[in-house]
């Protein structure tokens, strides 16, 4: 099965560069989502919580409630920070990877490639004026 995409398989820095700016489209969504997810999480259980807090005479199985709550939030900010943090480091890692694919690219590859385009552009030129002249030759002869 072919895939539809074409991948930039030209040039291994073109490849870094889109793999850095595709690493930066997930980082942005996944981070979109931990905080919808996160929020999501801490207002299903808010009111609860905040209505055990404000009891001063909790019974046994509401202080259990309470504190599973209480741990519940404590985790859910944990995990968010930690999801940030990594997320932080695959999209400073994408930045990176553009910046140095799209340098090398720019600065060693596409010279390269526009010096061959201008040198294959220049001998097509030669050949049509050679064959234009034989041509000529050929008509006048």
């Amino acid at each position: 099965m072919e895939s539809r995409i074409p991948l930039p398989t030209d040039n291994i820095f073109k490849f870094y560069a889109f793999f850095g700016l595709l690493l930066i489209i997930f980082g942005i969504g996944s981070t979109l989502y931990v905080n919808q997810s996160t929020n999501s999480l801490v207002f299903d259980i808010a009111v609860e919580y905040e209505t055990l807090k404000i009891d001063p005479v909790r019974s046994g199985s509401d202080e259990t409630r309470f504190l599973i709550l209480d741990r519940k939030l404590e985790i859910a900010k944990k995990n968010k920070t930690f999801f940030l943090i990594c997320l932080s480091i695959i999209i400073g890692l994408g930045f990176l990877l553009v910046w140095y694919g799209f340098k090398k690219w720019h600065t060693e590859i596409q010279p390269l490639q526009d010096e061959i385009a201008r040198l294959s552009l220049k001998k097509l030129q030669q050949e049509v004026d050679e064959h234009e002249r034989k041509l000529k030759e050929l008509k006048g002869s």
